[in-house]
């Protein structure tokens, strides 16, 4: 199989065929056309055409956190490297995990359609600003709220198990 002519790195940064995708509108509209298959390959797939995209960890980069007031609710709001837009919430969840290479705690959340970004560095540190805790069988866990719903921060999770 030949190589993929399209690559996202970890820092959610484009490239095609070894040169980095610099404008910006133009990984906007890639990613509109970005799927993760079954086998967990990525395809910029349109009706006539499918492109295989390597990606080196997850499509997207968290860039951007706000706060949202919703029906009385507070709700953690999250926008990627390609303004995508999307509340935390039953269907959106973050979780932790473990990289190989290190003891590091990696923040993850799912995009939509199988699609995951990592938090970013400066996204994660305003996050664990809004770190409470909570007792679930028995045990005190830190974590976010973000509606009526809790993500715990403090241990690695899955990413299996959210999508």
């Amino acid at each position: 199989m030949d190589k993929a002519p399209f690559l996202i790195n970890e820092y959610g940064e484009w490239f095609y065929k070894g040169s980095k995708i610099t404008r910006k509108p133009m990984v906007k509209l890639f990613s509109s056309i970005l799927i993760r298959d079954i086998d967990n390959t990525f395809h910029l797939r349109t009706p006539v055409e499918d492109v295989v995209v390597e990606v080196t960890d997850v499509p997207y980069l968290i860039t951007k956190l706000d706060i949202v007031n919703k029906n009385n609710l507070t709700y953690i709001s999250f926008t990627t490297n390609v303004d995508f837009q999307f509340l935390i919430g039953k269907d959106n969840p973050i979780w932790m995990e473990k990289k190989e290479a290190s003891n590091d705690l990696i923040p993850y959340s799912l995009v939509m359609n199988g699609l995951i970004a990592k938090i970013s560095r400066p996204v994660y540190y305003e996050l664990a600003g809004f770190l409470n805790t909570k007792i679930i069988k028995g045990v005190t866990h830190s974590g976010i709220f973000s509606g009526k719903e809790f993500f715990i921060l403090d241990k690695p999770n899955l990413r299996n198990s959210f999508i």
